[in-house]
């Protein structure tokens, strides 16, 4: 189901031992895999048997990897949600010696090693798409250009958000809260761009001047820090 949880891995995965055999898949950012010893590969299904190691390693390319498993991951779900943030949850990750209990699903079909065909190529894009926010018109036509003509470098992100370095030349209005979505770029009173993401608050002041489109999110949130980026619209 599209909304049973994975496993996010940021930078480096863990080392799991499978108390229970259970297929399993890793896609995401390129990272190293072996089960027991044996290098496996990205977007690829496999089988591990009761007692196995899995061991995902350093991220190589991008930022983020998703593991998940052909059960159900169970455990606590404030609000609904199996995300892990604190201080909603305990611990915003997975700590050593931590267990994670797993449901089976009945399967329909039993394939060893089916292999999903994923372009890749989305981790190292460096074009985000975007479309006009709510504020862009705030905006004047120069500041509009620099958005979106100007090399942007990730100065820090994580799963509330991504800072950029670029500072816009505006004069700020003064707004009332409005709500924020993830994909929602916002322009703060010190000039500087801040882009949310998964676990962004829920309301804010700032203008919001873009929006990422959702598969572009999904290449923003590949970029570590120091990367660079463009913003590239059709619609402005």
């Amino acid at each position: 189901p599209n909304d049973q949880c994975v496993l996010e891995c940021t930078y480096h995965g863990p080392t799991l031992a499978l108390e229970k055999s259970v297929r399993f898949v890793v896609t995401g950012a390129p990272i190293s895999i072996d089960l027991d010893g044996e290098p496996l590969r990205l977007n690829t299904v496999y089988l591990a048997t009761a007692g196995s190691i899995l061991r995902l390693g350093k991220v190589k390319k991008g930022v983020r990897s998703y593991l998940r498993f052909s059960g159900e991951l169970l455990g606590p779900k404030p609000m609904g949600s199996a995300s892990m943030f604190y201080p909603i949850t305990p611990h915003n990750r997975l700590r050593k010696n931590d267990t994670i209990e797993c449901n089976a699903l009945p399967q329909k079909h039993s394939i060893p090693n089916a292999r999903m065909n994923i372009q890749q190529e989305y981790i190292t894009r460096e074009i985000i798409d975007v479309n006009p926010g709510p504020d862009w018109n705030e905006l004047s036509p120069d500041s509009q250009k620099q958005l979106l003509n100007e090399t942007h470098r990730v100065e820090g992100q994580n799963r509330m958000g991504y800072r950029l370095s670029t500072a816009v030349d505006f004069s700020a209005p003064q707004l009332l809260s409005q709500v924020v979505i993830p994909g929602m770029i916002q322009l703060t009173p010190g000039k500087k761009l801040l882009v949310a993401t998964a676990d962004c608050q829920v309301t804010g002041g700032y203008l919001q001047v873009l929006q990422i489109s959702p598969p572009a999110l999904n290449v923003l949130v590949q970029k570590p820090e120091h990367c660079t980026l463009t913003f590239r619209s059709k619609q402005t």
